[in-house]
């Protein structure tokens, strides 16, 4: 159970840092890391702030429910496998969205990668269904 734990402490919290100042820096600040990564940086219209803004409240969130999912895995035992099928999902996205997009496949890749091995430990980490009485 401690594993457990600790992979979706993880996950919770590189979710939320990795997302949630995307919400609310300056669209400048959102640009020049997109430039240290090596990225182009999108047009800053109306809507393309909008969208990266809710798009990154949204993986904030995300890890949060990482993060309550952490704080009782076998109290949120339902919410724990939607997570697992949110992740599968999540890496078939990122890697024919990716593809698709024609994007450089060291990004699409990292984010299918790391989906997907997250995914499999939740799987292999989860508690199994408990017997009445015990």
């Amino acid at each position: 159970m401690k594993a457990l734990k600790a992979v979706l402490v993880v996950l919770g919290v590189l979710c939320f840092l990795s997302s949630a100042p995307a919400v609310v820096l300056p669209w400048s600040g959102i640009v020049r890391a997109l430039e240290v990564l090596g990225l182009q940086a999108p047009v800053g219209d109306a809507f393309v702030i909008y969208c990266v803004r809710l798009s990154s409240l949204a993986f904030a969130l995300i890890g949060i429910f990482f993060l309550m999912l952490a704080s009782d895995p076998l109290r949120y035992r339902p919410m724990l496998a939607l997570a697992i099928c949110g992740l599968w999902l999540m890496a078939a996205a990122a890697l024919f969205t990716g593809w698709l997009a024609h994007m450089q496949p060291r990004w699409y890749l990292a984010d299918f990668a790391s989906c997907l091995i997250a995914a499999v430990l939740l799987l292999a980490l989860r508690p199994r269904q408990v017997e009445p009485g015990t």
